[in-house]
């Protein structure tokens, strides 16, 4: 039961990671086509909170949940 809790969890991580991944080279070009300084700011906030707050996390749930189940696995 626990393995299907994890890989449910690790799944959920996945795609929210790729996503992530997806939408992260979408900002990077709506910050190079801004005009103005505020939206140059703002895309730098959207970028850095993407990636430090979801990419990073849901990155290392992914390697974390999936280093568990190959424990849990092997043995």
């Amino acid at each position: 039961m626990l393995f299907l809790w994890l890989k449910a969890f690790h799944i959920i991580a996945v795609v929210t990671w790729f996503a992530a991944i997806f939408y992260l080279p979408r900002l990077f070009v709506y910050h190079a086509d801004a005009s103005d300084d505020i939206s140059r700011e703002r895309f730098k906030v959207m970028e850095r909170k993407l990636y430090r707050g979801i990419m990073t996390p849901s990155m290392v749930i992914v390697i974390a949940l999936g280093a568990w189940m190959l424990t849990l696995n092997s043995g």
